[in-house]
């Protein structure tokens, strides 16, 4: 097929491929600032909440608020793009996010934090869902996997600087100037956005289905709550976890059951009837749980039990985006010469074999292993990336594109959740079990504790070397934890795989 064939069947933005290469990287660079957003937080959050004189259960509402609202505003992607258009809409988001990050600088009091990162998911959230529509659009279909590649290698660009960026920015002056530093930016990605995306189309009477909109809008944000401050409450013990979870199932029933019968719905839910979007869909729900949950299991790991500074913990977890880009601009071009399901397979074969590395993991951990396993966790990911999108969006029409992009975003995003809930669970009733069973062996009578180098310090007769095997007694059992987390992601990685095997076929030998 010609790009004039596909652009008469697909209407795309441009016949032009040097405007398509410049829309590629304007929405490559607008979608890589949230990443950098949320990948800053996590290291200046100590020193805000200092700052701010905040508890710990304080502050952590600058993070759930940011998650709260990218719940309520991903779905929208696919509503927003046809009531508004593509252009209109992307522009309108990254300057909304631009005004939301600057005004964290001058922000004084929590309460304004959390506004203000609120509004930062709400409007950051939709960029790159409206970013991907706009990419799928401008290119033929045949050229949509090397297209995306480029794209989502460019916004793990995000990843690499934020962590390193928020940490030196945050010790040369303060958190603010982490997110002060991004606005420029911001209006670079506005102005850069408004001067290559074409005038794109728009439905002007597509109405807003409120009750399909709300309705979601809350069984999102009540999970997402549910899913945060469960373990910290312990789960169904808590009647404010029971609600949340009442809330949540009575709201997505009433959110189907308005689908299914209304004649404009919200989300089109079509798109479910879409065998390989389904199973892509399923794929990228578990690469949301096993990519967050280990973002947040490795430097927590670093952090308490090998004493790294922050500044360092940023460095190390580096690697995992080169290894995202290298699986994704050198090894995505087998996707040429292979079977895109079985490319799918070996990308998550890569991640399971980078969990049962870290599964490795003890306390004399070094730099050199947590490199290896950033660079094999990004490398699968990236692996895998470009058979997902090709497979997830390969027989659906241009018509559902939008909602399809919206509702594969919202998986990922929502089962972040889900996995650090897991592996935070895991974690903690492991270190209870594990601290109890390591207690068992230890008495006057065992022969662990009549070791002559160790006797003097872990003696079991004084408060000092109570306290020292103690101290040993809980690290010892949280290393163990976190294996047992390693363990986990290793077995969801492989449990997963044999979906690819399901999907329809969609590449042909070539000749």
């Amino acid at each position: 097929m010609t790009d004039r064939e596909d652009h008469v069947s697909e209407r795309l933005l441009t016949d032009s491929p040097a405007q398509r290469t410049a829309i590629l990287i304007s929405t490559m660079f607008a979608s890589s600032l949230p990443t950098v957003n949320i990948t800053v937080v996590n290291v200046v959050l100590p020193q805000m909440r200092g700052d701010l004189s905040a508890g710990i259960e304080e502050i952590s509402w600058a993070l759930t608020a940011t998650l709260i609202a990218m719940a309520i505003s991903m779905p929208t992607a696919g509503w927003i793009t046809n009531r508004f258009g593509g252009r209109q809409s992307v522009l309108a988001m990254t300057l909304a996010f631009t005004v939301s990050t600057g005004m964290l600088g001058p922000a004084t009091t929590l309460e304004e934090v959390i506004f203000w990162r609120f509004c930062q998911g709400l409007f950051g959230g939709l960029i790159p869902s409206l970013s991907m529509v706009i990419v799928l659009n401008s290119y033929p279909q045949r050229q949509h996997a090397r297209a995306l590649a480029l794209w989502a290698g460019g916004i793990m660009i995000g990843p690499v600087v934020g962590p390193v960026l928020g940490g030196y920015l945050s010790e040369i002056h303060s958190w603010r100037l982490a997110f002060l530093f991004m606005v420029p930016w911001g209006v670079i990605a506005y102005l850069t956005l408004l001067a290559v995306i074409p005038a794109t189309s728009k439905q002007a009477n597509l109405r807003l289905d409120w009750l399909g909109f709300l309705t979601l809008a809350i069984a999102l944000a009540s999970a997402q709550l549910m899913l945060d401050r469960g373990n910290r409450l312990d789960w169904f013990e808590s009647h404010e976890i029971v609600i949340w979870a009442v809330i949540f199932g009575f709201a997505f029933y009433l959110f189907v059951a308005h689908s299914i019968t209304t004649r404009q719905p919200f989300i089109d839910l079509r798109i479910f009837a879409d065998r390989n979007f389904v199973i892509g869909t399923a794929f990228m729900f578990v690469n949301g749980a096993i990519t967050f949950a280990s973002l947040m299991l490795l430097p927590t790991l670093l952090g308490d039990l090998r004493d790294v500074p922050a500044e360092t913990i940023g460095i190390l977890l580096t690697p995992r985006s080169f290894g995202f880009i290298f699986g994704t601009y050198i090894l995505g071009r087998l996707i040429r010469f292979m079977d895109p399901r079985l490319m799918l397979a070996l990308g998550y074969v890569v991640n399971a074999w980078a969990f049962w590395y870290m599964a490795q993991f003890n306390l004399t951990v070094g730099t050199t292993e947590v490199f290896i396993a950033g660079f094999l966790l990004g490398l699968g990911e990236g692996i895998a990336w470009t058979p997902l999108v090709t497979i997830t969006f390969s027989s659906l029409t241009q018509e559902l594109r939008s909602y399809a992009v919206a509702m594969f975003h919202s998986a990922r995003f929502f089962a972040s959740g889900v996995g650090i809930s897991l592996v935070v669970v895991v974690l903690t009733r492991s270190m209870q079990t594990n601290r109890a069973e390591l207690n068992e062996s230890l008495s006057h009578f065992s022969e662990n504790a009549e070791f002559s180098g160790i006797s003097a310090l872990w003696s079991l007769d004084h408060l000092g070397g109570l306290a020292a095997l103690e101290s040993e007694l809980v690290r010892q059992a949280t290393m163990i934890s976190y294996v047992n987390d390693f363990w986990v992601l290793m077995f969801a990685s492989l449990l997963v795989m044999p979906l690819a095997l399901l999907a329809k076929p969609i590449w042909k030998r070539p000749a």
